[in-house]
Protein backbone atom coordinates (compact mmCIF):
# COMPACT_ATOMS: atom_id res chain seq x y z
CA UNK A 1 0.00 0.00 0.00
CA UNK A 2 1.22 3.70 -1.00
CA UNK A 3 2.12 5.82 2.10
CA UNK A 4 -0.57 8.34 2.15
CA UNK A 5 -0.04 12.30 1.98
CA UNK A 6 -1.19 13.99 4.67
CA UNK A 7 -1.77 18.05 4.71
CA UNK A 8 -1.39 19.86 7.70
CA UNK A 9 -2.47 23.14 8.11
CA UNK A 10 -1.32 25.68 11.02
CA UNK A 11 1.87 23.42 10.73
CA UNK A 12 3.64 26.04 12.86
CA UNK A 13 1.14 25.96 15.72
CA UNK A 14 1.28 24.38 18.83
CA UNK A 15 -0.81 20.72 17.89
CA UNK A 16 0.55 20.91 14.08
CA UNK A 17 3.74 20.68 14.97
CA UNK A 18 3.71 17.62 17.17
CA UNK A 19 0.92 16.59 14.30
CA UNK A 20 3.29 16.98 11.69
CA UNK A 21 6.24 15.33 13.48
CA UNK A 22 3.96 12.14 14.99
CA UNK A 23 2.77 11.15 11.50
CA UNK A 24 6.22 11.55 9.96
CA UNK A 25 7.31 9.29 12.02
CA UNK A 26 4.41 6.64 11.21
CA UNK A 27 5.44 6.80 7.45
CA UNK A 28 3.32 9.31 6.40
CA UNK A 29 4.03 12.22 3.87
CA UNK A 30 3.81 15.28 5.47
CA UNK A 31 3.56 18.68 3.72
CA UNK A 32 2.91 21.41 5.75
CA UNK A 33 1.21 24.74 5.58
CA UNK A 34 2.16 26.98 7.99
CA UNK A 35 4.95 28.45 9.67
CA UNK A 36 8.55 26.98 8.98
CA UNK A 37 10.00 24.93 12.00
CA UNK A 38 13.76 24.56 12.20
CA UNK A 39 13.30 21.12 14.77
CA UNK A 40 11.06 20.14 11.86
CA UNK A 41 12.16 16.70 9.81
CA UNK A 42 13.90 17.55 6.92
CA UNK A 43 11.70 15.40 4.06
CA UNK A 44 8.43 17.88 5.38
CA UNK A 45 7.57 19.86 2.92
CA UNK A 46 6.63 23.38 4.62
CA UNK A 47 5.14 25.77 2.61
CA UNK A 48 5.51 29.11 4.88
CA UNK A 49 2.29 30.75 3.91
CA UNK A 50 -0.54 32.08 5.70
CA UNK A 51 -4.18 31.51 4.82
CA UNK A 52 -6.09 32.08 2.52
CA UNK A 53 -3.98 32.15 -0.20
CA UNK A 54 -4.73 30.97 -3.46
CA UNK A 55 -1.37 28.98 -3.31
CA UNK A 56 -3.13 26.57 -1.44
CA UNK A 57 -5.12 25.79 -4.97
CA UNK A 58 -1.04 24.70 -6.80
CA UNK A 59 -0.11 22.81 -3.30
CA UNK A 60 -3.43 20.53 -3.17
CA UNK A 61 -3.07 19.70 -7.24
CA UNK A 62 0.41 19.11 -6.91
CA UNK A 63 0.44 16.79 -4.21
CA UNK A 64 -3.53 15.39 -4.00
CA UNK A 65 -3.22 14.43 -0.16
CA UNK A 66 -5.29 12.25 0.77
CA UNK A 67 -5.92 13.21 4.29
CA UNK A 68 -6.07 17.61 4.95
CA UNK A 69 -5.89 18.09 8.73
CA UNK A 70 -6.98 21.58 9.62
CA UNK A 71 -5.00 22.89 12.49
CA UNK A 72 -4.75 26.74 11.34
CA UNK A 73 -7.00 28.97 13.03
CA UNK A 74 -7.42 31.20 16.27
CA UNK A 75 -6.20 29.77 19.69
CA UNK A 76 -7.52 32.31 22.07
CA UNK A 77 -10.52 32.56 24.00
CA UNK A 78 -9.22 36.13 25.51
CA UNK A 79 -8.08 37.40 22.28
CA UNK A 80 -11.56 36.73 20.54
CA UNK A 81 -13.58 39.00 23.01
CA UNK A 82 -11.52 41.52 21.82
CA UNK A 83 -11.38 40.73 18.64
CA UNK A 84 -14.13 38.98 17.32
CA UNK A 85 -14.20 39.83 13.75
CA UNK A 86 -10.36 38.89 13.42
CA UNK A 87 -11.21 35.76 15.02
CA UNK A 88 -13.92 34.91 12.88
CA UNK A 89 -11.73 35.71 9.81
CA UNK A 90 -8.65 33.42 11.22
CA UNK A 91 -11.43 30.44 12.21
CA UNK A 92 -14.46 30.47 9.87
CA UNK A 93 -13.33 32.43 6.51
CA UNK A 94 -9.93 30.08 6.95
CA UNK A 95 -12.08 27.05 7.16
CA UNK A 96 -14.32 27.88 4.17
CA UNK A 97 -11.57 28.86 1.56
CA UNK A 98 -9.91 25.07 2.73
CA UNK A 99 -12.76 23.24 2.02
CA UNK A 100 -13.89 25.25 -1.00
CA UNK A 101 -10.45 24.67 -2.33
CA UNK A 102 -10.67 20.88 -1.54
CA UNK A 103 -14.13 20.72 -3.65
CA UNK A 104 -12.61 22.27 -6.43
CA UNK A 105 -9.13 20.57 -6.46
CA UNK A 106 -9.08 17.48 -5.09
CA UNK A 107 -12.10 16.07 -3.91
CA UNK A 108 -11.51 12.96 -2.45
CA UNK A 109 -9.14 14.09 0.38
CA UNK A 110 -10.43 13.24 3.66
CA UNK A 111 -10.90 16.78 5.95
CA UNK A 112 -10.30 16.35 9.16
CA UNK A 113 -11.58 19.46 11.55
CA UNK A 114 -9.45 19.92 14.98
CA UNK A 115 -12.92 21.90 16.67
CA UNK A 116 -12.80 22.61 20.27
CA UNK A 117 -14.92 21.79 23.40
CA UNK A 118 -15.74 25.92 23.58
CA UNK A 119 -18.49 24.88 21.56
CA UNK A 120 -20.60 23.95 24.31
CA UNK A 121 -19.83 26.54 26.62
CA UNK A 122 -21.10 26.38 30.08
CA UNK A 123 -22.82 22.48 30.22
CA UNK A 124 -25.70 21.63 32.26
CA UNK A 125 -24.58 18.60 33.57
CA UNK A 126 -21.14 16.08 33.34
CA UNK A 127 -19.74 14.35 31.67
CA UNK A 128 -20.46 15.95 27.86
CA UNK A 129 -21.63 14.09 25.43
CA UNK A 130 -21.29 15.02 21.68
CA UNK A 131 -25.46 15.09 21.39
CA UNK A 132 -25.18 17.57 24.27
CA UNK A 133 -26.92 21.23 22.94
CA UNK A 134 -23.79 23.71 21.81
CA UNK A 135 -24.26 26.89 23.62
CA UNK A 136 -20.53 29.13 23.26
CA UNK A 137 -20.21 31.73 25.72
CA UNK A 138 -16.96 33.05 23.59
CA UNK A 139 -16.92 34.27 20.06
CA UNK A 140 -13.80 30.93 19.73
CA UNK A 141 -16.59 29.04 20.91
CA UNK A 142 -19.04 30.47 18.42
CA UNK A 143 -16.59 30.53 15.39
CA UNK A 144 -15.49 27.10 16.12
CA UNK A 145 -18.89 26.12 15.94
CA UNK A 146 -19.83 28.20 12.79
CA UNK A 147 -16.29 26.01 11.35
CA UNK A 148 -18.52 22.54 12.41
CA UNK A 149 -21.20 23.78 9.85
CA UNK A 150 -19.18 24.52 7.50
CA UNK A 151 -17.56 20.93 7.62
CA UNK A 152 -21.25 19.61 7.65
CA UNK A 153 -22.00 21.36 4.87
CA UNK A 154 -19.74 20.05 2.58
CA UNK A 155 -20.05 16.98 3.61
CA UNK A 156 -23.47 16.36 2.61
CA UNK A 157 -23.83 18.80 0.04
CA UNK A 158 -20.41 17.99 -1.96
CA UNK A 159 -19.50 14.65 -0.52
CA UNK A 160 -16.65 15.92 1.37
CA UNK A 161 -15.65 12.69 3.92
CA UNK A 162 -14.74 14.22 6.94
CA UNK A 163 -14.40 13.77 10.80
CA UNK A 164 -14.14 16.61 13.62
CA UNK A 165 -12.77 16.18 16.66
CA UNK A 166 -13.41 18.57 19.84
CA UNK A 167 -10.60 18.73 21.68
CA UNK A 168 -10.94 19.52 25.41
CA UNK A 169 -8.18 21.36 26.97
CA UNK A 170 -5.00 20.42 25.28
CA UNK A 171 -1.04 20.70 26.60
CA UNK A 172 1.97 18.99 26.27
CA UNK A 173 5.78 19.89 26.07
CA UNK A 174 6.19 23.02 23.93
CA UNK A 175 2.85 24.65 24.58
CA UNK A 176 4.15 28.53 25.95
CA UNK A 177 0.58 29.55 26.50
CA UNK A 178 -3.02 29.03 28.90
CA UNK A 179 -3.32 28.32 32.28
CA UNK A 180 -0.71 25.54 32.45
CA UNK A 181 2.12 27.67 31.46
CA UNK A 182 0.85 30.26 33.05
CA UNK A 183 0.95 28.71 36.47
CA UNK A 184 4.28 27.39 35.68
CA UNK A 185 5.39 31.20 35.19
CA UNK A 186 3.93 32.18 38.43
CA UNK A 187 4.80 28.86 40.80
CA UNK A 188 8.83 29.41 39.41
CA UNK A 189 8.46 33.26 40.16
CA UNK A 190 10.29 35.29 42.81
CA UNK A 191 7.09 36.72 43.89
CA UNK A 192 6.11 34.69 47.46
CA UNK A 193 2.57 34.70 46.98
CA UNK A 194 0.78 34.47 43.73
CA UNK A 195 -2.82 35.42 42.28
CA UNK A 196 -4.99 32.34 40.22
CA UNK A 197 -8.48 33.16 38.67
CA UNK A 198 -11.69 31.58 40.39
CA UNK A 199 -11.90 29.82 43.62
CA UNK A 200 -9.88 26.58 42.41
CA UNK A 201 -13.18 24.29 42.03
CA UNK A 202 -13.56 25.29 38.01
CA UNK A 203 -12.48 22.13 36.27
CA UNK A 204 -11.13 21.16 32.99
CA UNK A 205 -10.11 17.52 30.98
CA UNK A 206 -6.84 17.82 30.10
CA UNK A 207 -5.80 15.56 27.27
CA UNK A 208 -2.00 15.52 26.76
CA UNK A 209 -0.88 16.48 22.94
CA UNK A 210 0.77 12.96 21.97
CA UNK A 211 -2.72 11.45 22.51
CA UNK A 212 -4.38 14.02 20.47
CA UNK A 213 -1.51 12.62 17.68
CA UNK A 214 -2.68 9.18 18.47
CA UNK A 215 -6.14 9.97 17.92
CA UNK A 216 -5.46 12.00 14.25
CA UNK A 217 -3.56 8.79 13.58
CA UNK A 218 -6.60 6.40 14.38
CA UNK A 219 -8.89 8.38 12.37
CA UNK A 220 -6.91 8.29 9.41
CA UNK A 221 -6.00 4.83 9.52
CA UNK A 222 -9.70 3.64 10.31
CA UNK A 223 -11.17 6.05 8.21
CA UNK A 224 -13.42 7.15 10.99
CA UNK A 225 -16.09 9.90 10.45
CA UNK A 226 -18.44 11.73 12.73
CA UNK A 227 -18.39 14.08 15.35
CA UNK A 228 -16.02 13.04 18.27
CA UNK A 229 -15.14 14.09 22.24
CA UNK A 230 -10.98 14.33 22.30
CA UNK A 231 -10.26 14.50 26.19
CA UNK A 232 -8.73 12.40 28.83
CA UNK A 233 -12.61 11.92 30.58
CA UNK A 234 -11.18 12.92 33.75
CA UNK A 235 -12.79 15.89 35.61
CA UNK A 236 -9.21 17.94 37.21
CA UNK A 237 -9.80 21.58 39.20
CA UNK A 238 -7.75 23.77 38.66
CA UNK A 239 -6.64 23.73 42.76
CA UNK A 240 -6.21 19.61 41.42
CA UNK A 241 -4.00 20.92 38.86
CA UNK A 242 -2.21 23.96 41.02
CA UNK A 243 -0.76 21.32 43.78
CA UNK A 244 0.26 18.97 41.29
CA UNK A 245 2.48 21.99 39.74
CA UNK A 246 3.33 22.87 42.86
CA UNK A 247 5.12 19.56 43.78
CA UNK A 248 6.74 18.56 40.27
CA UNK A 249 8.28 22.47 40.59
CA UNK A 250 9.31 21.80 44.27
CA UNK A 251 7.69 25.34 44.70
CA UNK A 252 6.07 26.45 48.02
CA UNK A 253 4.89 29.74 46.74
CA UNK A 254 1.02 30.62 48.80
CA UNK A 255 -1.73 30.35 46.48
CA UNK A 256 -4.55 33.29 46.80
CA UNK A 257 -7.29 32.34 44.88
CA UNK A 258 -9.60 35.62 43.52
CA UNK A 259 -12.44 34.51 42.74
CA UNK A 260 -13.06 36.38 39.31
CA UNK A 261 -12.93 34.55 36.56
CA UNK A 262 -12.27 35.36 32.92
CA UNK A 263 -14.45 36.27 30.57
CA UNK A 264 -15.45 33.50 27.78
CA UNK A 265 -14.19 30.61 30.10
CA UNK A 266 -16.80 27.90 31.80
CA UNK A 267 -16.62 26.64 35.23
CA UNK A 268 -16.40 22.83 34.30
CA UNK A 269 -15.72 20.47 31.88
CA UNK A 270 -15.63 16.65 31.47
CA UNK A 271 -15.73 14.77 28.46
CA UNK A 272 -18.01 12.16 27.93
CA UNK A 273 -15.29 9.90 25.09
CA UNK A 274 -17.22 6.80 24.78
CA UNK A 275 -18.26 7.15 21.25
CA UNK A 276 -14.33 7.81 20.07
CA UNK A 277 -13.37 4.75 22.51
CA UNK A 278 -16.03 2.56 20.36
CA UNK A 279 -13.83 3.50 17.47
CA UNK A 280 -10.57 2.19 19.19
CA UNK A 281 -9.53 4.77 21.14
CA UNK A 282 -7.74 5.13 24.75
CA UNK A 283 -5.68 7.64 26.31
CA UNK A 284 -2.36 6.50 27.18
CA UNK A 285 -0.73 9.77 29.32
CA UNK A 286 -2.25 9.98 32.55
CA UNK A 287 -2.56 13.34 34.22
CA UNK A 288 -0.01 12.60 37.06
CA UNK A 289 2.23 11.29 33.85
CA UNK A 290 1.68 14.74 31.39
CA UNK A 291 2.13 16.98 34.56
CA UNK A 292 5.44 15.16 35.29
CA UNK A 293 6.68 15.59 32.01
CA UNK A 294 5.64 19.11 31.49
CA UNK A 295 7.15 20.77 34.58
CA UNK A 296 10.67 18.54 33.32
CA UNK A 297 10.05 20.35 30.08
CA UNK A 298 9.38 23.63 31.25
CA UNK A 299 12.47 23.45 33.67
CA UNK A 300 14.71 22.73 30.80
CA UNK A 301 14.84 18.59 30.75
CA UNK A 302 16.26 16.84 27.79
CA UNK A 303 13.12 18.23 25.70
CA UNK A 304 14.01 19.51 22.12
CA UNK A 305 11.18 21.82 22.48
CA UNK A 306 12.41 23.87 25.73
CA UNK A 307 13.61 26.59 23.65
Amino acid sequence: MAEKNILITGNGGFIGQHLSKYLYKKGFNIIGVGRTNSRMPAAIKVYNISLPNQKLTDILTEYQPDVLIHCAGTSSVSDSIVYPYEDFKGTVKVCGFVLESIRNNCPNCKFIYLSSAAVYGNPTSLPIRESDVCKPISPYGYHKLLGEMLVDEYSKLFGIDSAILRIFSAYGEGLRKQVMYDLCKKLTSDIESIEVYGNGSESRDFIHVEDICRAVELVINRDITGTFNLANGREITISMLVESLKEFLKSNKHIKYIGKVRSGNPKNWKADITKLKIQGFNPTISFEQGIERYCKWYQGGTNDERN
